[in-house]
């Protein structure tokens, strides 16, 4: 294997372990001999890849997970037939990924930038790129669908909000349900001011 390549594979080993890691214990709960441990790399090799430590990592965790995250919305959209279906189509995913996790699983981001932010500025920025990257793709989808441009903003942090707080609630209480309740709430006010503009 080149050393290139391999160099890269033992940088993502460290990142993709300290995400999930990350999500499921939290950002304080987790020690650096943790994810040394997790991603199988020798002692040395995360200061190395990560002369920043415990924040540098945790930032490009958040990178890596979110836009992971970006590019499955990004697939969804293209296929979905308008914003309604887009959401019936990922909450559907959501909630396979809760199941077989046992809801020990939630959003791959929140749990860090809950914990660290504001107080660490380098996890914070990368928070604000994911979020920014995922309104992006919100309100592309909602452009293409023929919203009106003032209410895009708007509807794109609604939807994402929505999902957050729906994936929130799905893990405390052990249930997809509240996934299913906000879906099916969110997907009613889109569908029911689409046919208003249509009528307009």
């Amino acid at each position: 294997m080149p050393q290139r390549q391999k160099t890269r594979e033992q940088r993502d080993n460290l990142i993709w372990a300290a995400a999930k890691l990350f999500r499921r214990q939290g950002y304080s709960g987790t020690g650096l001999r943790d994810i040394l441990a997790a991603s199988g790399a020798a002692r040395g090799s995360l200061y190395h890849y990560f002369p920043g430590g415990k924040e540098q990592i945790g930032a490009a965790a958040v990178g890596a997970a979110g836009g992971l995250v970006t590019e499955t919305f990004a697939e969804l959209a293209r296929q979905a037939d308008g914003p309604a279906d887009f959401l019936r189509r990922y909450s559907a995913l959501l909630v396979r990924w809760l199941e077989a996790s046992k809801f020990r699983d939630g959003c791959p981001i929140t749990t860090t930038l809950l914990e660290t932010t504001p107080d660490s500025a380098v996890i914070a920025a990368a928070g604000r790129a994911v979020f920014a990257d995922w309104r992006g793709v919100m309100e592309d989808m909602l452009h293409r669908d023929g919203w009106p441009g003032g209410q895009v903003p708007a509807t794109a942090t609604a939807i994402i909000a929505g999902l957050e707080g729906a994936l929130l609630l799905a893990r405390v209480q052990g249930s997809a349900q509240p996934i299913h309740d906000t879906v099916q709430a969110l997907c009613e006010l889109l569908e029911t001011k689409q046919s208003r503009q249509e009528r307009a």
